[in-house]
């Protein structure tokens, strides 16, 4: 397993750099450090609706005992025994530092009541207290997320490079798969090309080529053709070494196949090569070995590929049953993951066929058991990528 990685990212070639509109930019990944040209908020700004004042001259309020201010009614120079209605997000006026809510107000006339004191800089906003200006507020390599939109909406970045998402495209093969799109009734369903679909959009621009039969010539055909449009294949079925399965043949054929196997349960038919330089993943039919191979040397290879440089976020938890491996393979184990206020569990899904879809569905991550390790022990704390 770890050799077949080593090989898969010495192909990862990284995708050019392109300049796209921020509120484009959900889920593509920073090519270029981003440093605040502003800074944030760019002045003094009330936290709370209320009254701007000086904190100092709240000192002494109480609900027994108010202090009297006069309210001050047009934007001027605030001074002592002064406060000026105001509302959440305005700029305080100068020579106030505080704000206090209005709930421990009343106004009798031109003047102002307070029933609670305030320190200075209570309730108030100041100027670059989130962001200041030339600070880096996003790295290259990151993913972006939504909320990191809103920081660039803030920055006023209007504009931000990107690594160019490469297009890859999807082929089925076999002769008993169905487009469940357009198919009705009973029969095999291409899963592996939306699911894939799904997994790759993230990062990469997955286009499905759609279902090839199983034949030597139409095989060899929608592979070149795939590569003629894109950057990279994902191929499924006939990766193994029955009659009719002709994929890796055919990548060999057309290019070089740089290996055939891969010691991971489920997964182990995985293949991989090179064609005119571009790569070819070359998947099991079975669509839960489809998605281990995929979490386990395509998406690596997806993240170099792209620039990438955060790691899968982790929960570890502690393993309520022994979950058994052999020694030589790595091995992908759905499990479910439960918490509780104090700790996380998880456990193995009991039917685990790399053809039975509904273990992916029942579980909620995975755990990978390495090849050098016999299995985990009940109470063991693994780490767990979830889903």
């Amino acid at each position: 397993m770890d050799e077949a990685l080593r090989v898969v990212l010495s192909y990862a070639k990284g995708t050019e750099q392109e300049e796209i509109g921020f509120d484009d930019a959900l889920n593509r990944v920073l090519a270029e450090d981003i440093h605040s040209p502003v800074d944030s908020p760019p002045f003094d700004r009330a936290a709370m609706d209320g009254y701007a004042l000086r904190g100092e001259d709240s000192f002494g309020a109480s609900p027994n005992k108010a202090v009297r201010l006069r309210i001050r009614n047009k934007r001027v120079e605030i001074g002592a025994g002064e406060c000026f209605p105001i509302q959440t997000g305005m700029p305080i006026p100068k020579g106030s530092n505080a704000v206090v809510m209005l709930e421990y107000t009343k106004e009798r006339g031109s003047d102002l009541e307070l029933f609670r004191p305030v320190t200075p800089g209570r309730n108030v906003s100041f100027i670059g207290e989130d962001v200041k200006k030339g600070d880096v507020v996003l790295r290259e390599g990151r993913v972006l997320r939504a909320h990191d939109l809103g920081m660039l909406a803030s920055i006023f970045k209007r504009t931000v490079r990107v690594y160019r998402r490469a297009k890859l495209g999807l082929i089925s093969t076999g002769d008993e798969l169905l487009d469940p799109s357009v198919a009705g009734g009973t029969g095999i369903a291409d899963v592996n090309s939306y699911v894939l679909t799904a997994l790759t959009e993230k990062i990469a621009e997955p286009r499905r080529i759609g279902i090839v039969r199983d034949d030597y010539e139409s095989i060899k055909t929608a592979i070149r053709s795939g590569l003629d449009d894109c950057d990279g294949l994902l191929t499924t079925g006939g990766s193994s070494v029955g009659k009719r399965d002709f994929l890796a043949d055919a990548v060999s054929d057309l290019g070089e196949i740089k290996f055939h196997g891969v010691a991971i349960r489920p997964g182990e038919p995985t293949g991989f090569g090179i064609i005119k330089d571009k790569p070819v993943f070359v998947l099991p039919g079975y669509p839960v070995a489809a998605i281990a191979a995929f979490e386990l040397l395509v998406r690596p290879f997806l993240y170099a590929m792209h620039g990438v440089k955060e790691e899968r976020a982790k929960i570890f938890a502690i393993a309520s049953k022994k979950i058994p491996s052999a020694v030589g393979r790595t091995d992908f184990v759905r499990v479910k993951l439960t918490c509780t206020d104090t700790e996380c569990y998880v456990e193995p899904i009991r039917v685990s066929g790399s053809g039975i879809l509904s273990s992916m569905t029942k579980s909620n991550g995975f755990v990978l058991i390495e090849e050098n390790k016999e299995g985990i022990e009940e109470g063991e704390r693994v780490a767990v990528v979830a889903y």
